[in-house]
């Protein structure tokens, strides 16, 4: 399984240790990669806006030096364009898809204007004020409400391992460009129809108090979120479990337990 991380202060492949662990302690032959995307953890940072298929093909270089086996793909809330974007380019490389928390439907055939953004990197990200924000937003108290208001249902869940993974990872200014690529949109285009196109496999996870990330008005519930993919995506397996927004760490042990009740199933 290739293990595709999300993209955010600080995220890089740690965020899959407590999957991974847990995993273990009842798979120990299952081939787990969790290699960071381009511009996240120790990969280089290329100061220039990163779309999915920037993401993806080094994932696919990933694949095809081990063994060149098909993989079954997993990505976490917006990875998910990611892992199209590697169906897309290798599609013989993949057996299936696994998509944890993934956005809205609303959210996937809504396509950003690339002109804006482009204008957001250029005035907003790519100056001194997109530097000044990156400082302030990896302070830990920054990233503790953040994860309380946007990422966490239960924020006892919010620790001190949390905090320290997103700290570390952030420590780099240079990181910054992976996070302001995905917050400009040049992830956002019309992927539903490449998505409903599928034809492997795929299996759906998301949590009872699923939200979308910032404020609106407009945002779907975790019910209606559901509803929409299950009426779009009828072929594929979906399920529920406790938890918000990332589930592979809040709510772990859950989350193993569903994925690898759908593999042997």
């Amino acid at each position: 399984m290739l293990l595709i991380h999300p993209i955010g202060v600080g995220l890089s492949s740690q965020f899959w240790d407590r999957f991974i662990n847990c995993w273990r302690k009842s798979d120990s032959t299952t081939n787990l990669l969790a290699p960071d995307l381009l511009g996240c953890g120790w990969t280089n940072h290329p100061n220039r806006p990163l779309g999915p298929e920037d993401w993806a093909r080094p994932l696919v270089e990933t694949l095809r030096k081990n063994s060149n086996t098909p993989a079954i793909l997993v990505s976490q809330g917006a990875s998910l364009p990611i892992a199209l974007a590697v169906i897309e380019i290798a599609p013989d490389l993949v057996s299936g898809l696994v998509a944890i928390s993934p956005p809205s439907w609303r959210i996937l055939e809504e396509a950003f204007p690339k002109s804006q953004s482009q204008l957001l990197w250029k005035l907003l990200f790519q100056g001194p004020i997109g530097f000044l924000f990156y400082r302030y937003a990896r302070r830990r108290k920054f990233l503790k409400k953040f994860s309380i208001n946007n990422l966490f249902a239960n924020s006892e869940k919010v620790d001190a391992e949390w905090l320290d993974m997103l700290e570390k990872g952030a420590t780099s200014m240079s990181t910054r460009w992976a996070t302001y690529s995905f917050l400009a949109g040049f992830w956002r285009r019309n992927w539903t129809q490449q998505w409903q196109d599928i034809d492997k496999p795929m299996w759906l996870l998301f949590g009872k108090n699923a939200t979308g990330i910032g404020r609106s008005k407009d945002w779907d519930d975790a019910e209606e979120r559901i509803n929409n993919y299950e009426k779009r995506l009828p072929n594929a397996v979906s399920l529920s479990i406790d938890g918000r927004n990332v589930l592979p760490y809040e709510s772990t042990s859950g989350c193993v337990e569903k994925l690898q009740g759908w593999l042997l199933g």
